[in-house]
């Protein structure tokens, strides 16, 4: 998007005034200072940058390749893996979601790639969009808008001054032509003091039952829940010690909450939170 039509977007949709406010939202049914299992994950994940949800299993991926890994959580063990392309794709992928049956991926540069789902040990064909995105920002978050019928990039780093000290999140579809569409942009500010680290997001998770929007933001160890409206509905800590490098999240079919790590120079890890 140009400079000049992402300034007109964020007018129309205002400053992003957002205050954190009490609540009982999505964040509010766990304890993340007690969670409920952790896994050490296999060293093909050692760079596991993105988590989605599969029945009772999670789809999980590196940040090299695009090699997607079939996780039992309750079995800690890896039941198969899947690539994009016959050799697998290499790239910046950072973030992936489920769409009916199919897989999509996102590079840091807003590209997008969609797969249909494939057995164990299959390559499977695939479609290559460029958004767009990565002209305004580094993407590394990825969502899908059932009831908008688009995509959600959530932007890390700004590439443009109009998303300075902002976290910012785009909405784009291959169903519609034109470029992407800002549609969150809520100053870091509404969000409270977390020392000295930045509150860059590294994942984006959408809830369908209310519709908020789960943005993880790894250095600062943070989950900031966000409503439809823009409002910051509540902000959640991570510990310190669970958690060197948070690059997924995702809630299980039976509500859990799982938060992956990189393995920051020890091991990759996947962290359990059941609700309360």
């Amino acid at each position: 998007m140009r400079v000049a039509a992402l300034a007109a977007a964020i007018i129309s949709i205002g400053a992003g005034s957002a205050t954190v406010r009490a609540g009982d939202g999505v964040l509010g049914r766990y304890d993340f200072h007690d969670p409920a299992g952790r896994w050490r994950l296999p060293k093909a994940l050692a760079e596991v940058s993105g988590l989605a949800v599969e029945g009772p299993h999670l789809l999980a991926h590196g940040d090299e390749q695009a090699v997607i890994y079939e996780l039992d959580p309750a079995t800690d063990s890896v039941v198969g893996h899947f690539s994009l392309g016959q050799p697998a794709v290499r790239g910046d992928f950072e973030a992936i979601t489920l769409v009916d049956g199919l897989v999509a991926l996102t590079t840091s540069n807003g590209v997008l790639y969609v797969a249909r789902r494939g057995a164990n040990g299959e390559a499977v064909p695939y479609r290559r969009y460029v958004t767009g995105i990565g002209g305004s920002c580094e993407v590394e978050g990825l969502a899908y808008d059932r009831p908008e019928r688009e995509f959600l990039f959530a932007c890390k780093t700004p590439r443009v001054k109009a998303l300075q000290g902002h976290l910012a999140v785009f909405g784009w579809s291959p169903e519609r032509t034109g470029p992407a569409v800002l549609r969150l942009r809520i100053s870091t500010a509404a969000i409270g003091d977390h020392g000295n680290e930045p509150v860059h997001p590294s994942e984006l998770w959408r809830d369908d039952v209310t519709g908020h929007l789960l943005l993880l933001a790894a250095r600062a160890r943070v989950i900031i829940e966000v409503s439809r409206d823009g409002q910051v509905v509540s902000v959640a800590k991570l510990r310190r010690s669970l958690h060197r490098q948070a690059e997924g999240l995702a809630i299980g079919a039976d509500g859990s909450l799982f938060v992956s790590d990189e393995a920051a120079g020890e091991y990759p890890t996947l962290t359990r939170y059941d609700r309360h």
